[in-house]
């Protein structure tokens, strides 16, 4: 297990957690919508709501975003987080309503191929150890099947840099566009993105301070037969 992994799962998940928990709980969120990407992803999604039965948040927390999509949608989900707490937390208000929350990392998820229509990478990604970044993309390809969707909300730089991580000494914030990883292997397209930051709903100019989510596709077949 890279180091950065195993911090979080150790501890700092846990710590992320409590640091964050008030605001995953808010009644409201900022600018008076709660979990604006959430509601964001469900409105694109509308038009395929049917095709959607199975979702998997990844970096879930206590499933507070997971539980509001699946009532959206009306799917069942799984959720994986490294915070013991906040996946324990979470089971404990969510598990008679169709939702599991698991105690885990992005690349190394616990469940069957193709078994989920829609994988969301929450605001996680950023602070995946660098030896789990490629792992971590073909976990969520292995378990997202063909035809599905994937989304992502993380830090959206203009260049694509790391830093020191504020809360805890020798783990560093990768900020860049992920979803690059997904459209550059020819199997995903895009569907849409949408641009914010932590500190207004709209796009911010600061690209520090970017965060974008980002919904893919996909595709079925992304092969083309050609002669010869």
């Amino acid at each position: 297990m890279a180091n950065q992994t195993k911090t979080f799962m150790e501890e700092e998940g846990d710590n992320y957690f409590r640091r964050n928990k008030a605001t995953l709980e808010s009644a409201a969120a900022k600018w008076g919508e709660q979990f604006s990407d959430i509601d964001w992803i469900h409105h694109c999604l509308a038009p395929f709501r049917n095709e959607i039965g199975s979702i998997l948040e990844v970096g879930c927390a206590n499933g507070s975003k997971l539980a509001r999509i699946c009532n959206l949608i009306e799917a069942r989900g799984s959720g994986i987080d490294p915070s013991q707490l906040a996946v324990a937390e979470g089971n404990r208000k969510l598990g008679d309503g169709g939702i599991e929350l698991h105690a885990g990392t992005a690349s190394k998820l616990p469940f069957e191929n193709q078994s989920f229509d829609l994988v969301y990478f929450g605001f996680c990604l950023y602070l995946v150890d660098r030896q789990d970044l490629l792992p971590a993309v073909a976990e969520a390809d292995r378990v997202l099947r063909n035809g599905g969707f994937l989304a992502i909300t993380d830090f959206d730089p203009i260049h694509q840099h790391k830093r020191p991580y504020h809360h805890k000494a020798g783990v560093f914030s990768f900020k860049q566009d992920y979803s690059k990883l997904f459209t550059a292997s020819g199997m995903y397209s895009l569907v849409a993105k949408t641009s914010f930051s932590h500190h207004q709903p709209s796009f911010d100019p600061d690209g520090n301070e970017r965060v974008s989510t980002t919904l893919l596709f996909k595709e079925m077949d992304a092969y083309s037969t050609v002669g010869g």
